[in-house]
């Protein structure tokens, strides 16, 4: 039950868990990549205005330059000969000018106005004239004819971005001195109006070719340093100039963002952030739908468990009910169901179902009984003058006056009765296979000696048609198993009756012998029986119907040979219950060869050469009973009388009675040594006159023998509940009555 709920649920819940993850596995790749792309965007922009604002910065610059060198405050104060200082006037005039340029523009820190040997002559600010500027590489360029911007720099304090410019002074005589401008640009890049993406900050930094920070948020970073990062400025300067996404990691922390050389002075402008914290929104997101997700997949399941749980009951309900009436359970019945779908429907269809199946069961069973009386009541009426004419028969053949044709006709008489009993026996045993109630025994026999008996029975056949009957037993095979040497009998009777029914000349022969092709465990050998004739064959398209019930090769046969049919299909019935198959080659007009193997238990108790037998005595005058009393049970006055002739030559004393009331009341008044007792009976029959016999104190241990035509195997069992000790099957064969007799009156 917990299994059909699994599977009906379990799908759904795994299809909404998987896609619950891909959801949120796409939401945060989703995220992640917008994420990147918005801050690769933001990025390149602030990188490339940092760029442009460093090139707009120097090329402003430049310009300034340019005008200031070829200004006449400037040129007056080289108009004094060679040798000669500028006059005071001039150079008053060009210092309030230099100043008033300074106060004119907030980017420009200091202005100076330098001869050709590098010493400052005028300046914004006055600390610096008088002062040498020879040993600065811009001067020493400005001096050499060249504009050139020296030195750059991000204040510590300021950030301010700070770069000298210089350019030369040209009186048309050549390079008189030189101009130098010491401009405080503004921010380029401003850390106190950050600028964030998703809560963290995205920067910007700057790297000189000689692997200097001058710009970033991280003081420690800034300067000259004991580490300088070359090697950092050569990986991401790659980019060039016309910039690109870089990831690098920097002291341990991975960084993405977006980077461009300035072509001015290549220094390499790198806007980036830490890698975790700028897709942590998209992670925060992605973890958002998986908990929202997780939440309506829980949610969803709840409901349709406890939806679905209706639905389900119902049906296990209905598995339930289907495995007790599976079972043999008829007791219990299905509550009214008020659903009207379909599980409604198969509800009242299956409680239909089961009551139409109930009644034929009952039906069946009650035929099956009623089969079973049949069959037990036509055993008992055919068994019952079948017994005279058997009893009757032996009887005569006693009588050592007869002529020989006399002594002919009882023969054929005897023979006619017991081809009528083995016809009567076969449809009683196919009658068990069909109900499953055949059975086969456990018990010590000894094969070899078993197959010599079943010869024997046959013998007087074979010499009656002049053919050849033979037993051929494997002399280094085992002899004493454990089994059923009665089915075992029964089939090998049967195989052998019907080979000599089919032969006219040659022989038939009994092969024993291991079958060393199977396989078999220690205490267990499998022993193959084969029954060989040289008679009429089968042709090959008649063996696939040959072990049918009531079917021969040949409607023909039946008119030639006789037969019902029954003998191979109860040979095949009892070799399958003991774990074998019959099986048939066959050549038409040459013979054919019928073989089934059994694997048997080998009996280790008693050696092969045992003596089988309990007595060497075999007749019924043998067996010395005088002074023994037999009561005989019987209504039959014929079969009374057989059974009188047949126990007269023992010597014992017979008393007979019709009835079981009669049986009981003369086991109370009088001493019996055995009682033989007919099964059905008028006024009181043998089982009821049983129990009370057993209920005196005075035939407790009292042998009562069933004597009886019910040959199924429930009247024995019937006989034995009720306090019998044996069984004889009518017609009584004098060799059974003679097993009995020892049994019970001599060994006992």
């Amino acid at each position: 039950m917990r299994s059909l709920r699994a599977k009906l649920i379990a799908p759904f819940v795994l299809g909404t868990l998987i896609l619950t993850v891909t959801l949120a596995g796409y939401t945060y790749l989703s995220a992640r990549q917008a994420v990147q792309d918005a801050m690769l965007l933001i990025s390149e922009a602030k990188t490339n205005h940092a760029v442009s604002s460093m090139s707009l910065l120097f090329k402003s610059m430049s310009t300034a330059l340019q005008n200031m060198v070829a200004d006449p405050h400037v040129m007056d104060l080289f108009q004094a000969q060679p040798g000669e200082n500028p006059n005071s006037d001039q150079h008053e005039v060009t210092t309030e000018w230099l100043e008033i340029i300074i106060q004119g523009n907030e980017f420009y820190r200091d202005i100076l106005v330098v001869d050709r040997n590098g010493l400052c002559i005028a300046s914004s600010n006055l600390g610096h004239v008088g002062n040498s500027y020879a040993d600065k590489p811009y001067v020493r360029d400005a001096l050499n004819g060249r504009f050139n911007f020296g030195e750059a720099s991000v204040g510590r304090v300021t950030r301010k971005f700070s770069v000298t410019g210089a350019g030369p002074v040209d009186t048309g005589d050549g390079t008189a001195g030189a101009l130098v401008i010491v401009n405080d640009f503004p921010k380029i890049v401003d850390y106190d109006a950050h600028t964030t993406h998703d809560a963290q900050t995205v920067f910007t930094a700057m790297l000189t070719p000689e692997g200097e920070f001058m710009a970033h948020k991280e003081r420690e970073f800034l300067g000259k340093t004991t580490n300088e990062y070359q090697d950092l400025y050569a990986d991401l300067s790659t980019v060039g100039e016309s910039g690109g996404t870089v990831e690098y990691t920097l002291r341990g922390e991975t960084y993405i963002g977006y980077a461009k050389v300035e072509s001015t002075d290549k220094w390499l402008v790198v806007t980036s952030g830490i890698k975790n914290e700028v897709f942590a929104s998209a992670y925060r997101q992605g973890m958002m739908v998986l908990i929202i997700s997780f939440v309506f997949l829980c949610a969803t399941v709840f409901v349709v468990v406890r939806f679905a749980n209706g639905i389900l009951s119902s049906l296990f309900e209905l598995v339930g009910y289907a495995e007790n009436v599976a079972a043999g359970d008829f007791d219990r019945q299905l509550p009214p169901s008020d659903r009207t779908d379909e599980l409604g429907i198969l509800h009242n269809s299956l409680q239909s179902l089961v009551l139409s199946l109930q009644s034929m069961l009952l039906k069946t069973q009650e035929a099956g009984r009623m089969k079973d009386a049949f069959l037990a009541n036509m055993s008992h009426e055919i068994r019952t003058p079948l017994n005279a004419v058997s009893g009757m028969t032996h009887l005569l053949l006693r009588d050592g006056n007869l002529t020989e044709k006399q002594r002919d006709y009882l023969d054929k008489i005897q023979v006619a009765a017991g081809s009528l009993l083995g016809l009567i026996n076969d449809i009683l045993d196919l009658s068990k296979v069909e109900a499953g109630m055949l059975t086969v025994d456990s018990v010590p026999f000894n094969l070899r000696e078993n197959c010599k008996n079943i010869l024997t029975i046959h013998q007087e056949t074979a010499k009656s048609k002049g053919l050849a009957l033979s037993l051929e037993y494997d002399a280094g095979a085992p002899q004493r198993f454990i089994g059923d040497p009665l089915r075992i009998g029964q089939v090998l009777n049967n195989l052998l009756g019907n080979a000599l029914k089919f032969t006219a000349r040659g022989g038939v022969t009994l092969r024993c012998a291991p079958d060393r092709t199977a396989e078999t465990g220690d205490g267990w050998a499998v022993m193959r029986c084969d029954v060989t004739d040289t008679g009429i064959g089968i042709e090959n398209d008649a063996l696939g119907i040959l072990f049918q019930p009531f079917t021969q090769a040949d409607s023909s046969v039946t008119r030639k040979f006789g037969g019902t049919g029954l003998g191979l299909t109860i040979s095949q019935k009892l070799v399958s219950l003991m774990g074998g198959a019959v099986t048939v080659t066959s050549r038409p007009g040459e013979g054919s060869t019928f073989s089934f193997s059994l694997r048997l238990q080998l009996d280790t108790r008693m050696p092969d050469n045992a003596d089988s037998g309990t007595n060497t005595e075999r007749t019924i005058e043998n067996l010395g009973l005088k002074g023994k009393r037999i009561l005989v049970a019987e209504d039959n006055e014929i079969n009374q009388m057989i059974v009188q002739e047949l126990l007269a030559p023992c010597g014992a004393e017979i008393v007979p009675v019709d009835n079981g009331l009669e049986a009981a009341k003369a086991v109370s008044e009088q001493h019996f040594d055995l009682v033989l007792m007919d099964m059905q009976m008028p006024v009181m029959d043998g089982l009821e006159a049983t129990r009370v016999i057993r209920s005196l104190n005075v035939a407790g241990d009292l042998p009562i023998v069933a004597v009886t035509a019910n040959a199924m195997n429930e009247d024995k069992e019937k006989g034995f509940a009720c306090g019998m000790n044996d069984y004889l099957t009518k017609p009584v064969e004098p060799e059974d009555l003679l097993r009995i007799l020892r049994i019970w009156l001599v060994e006992r």
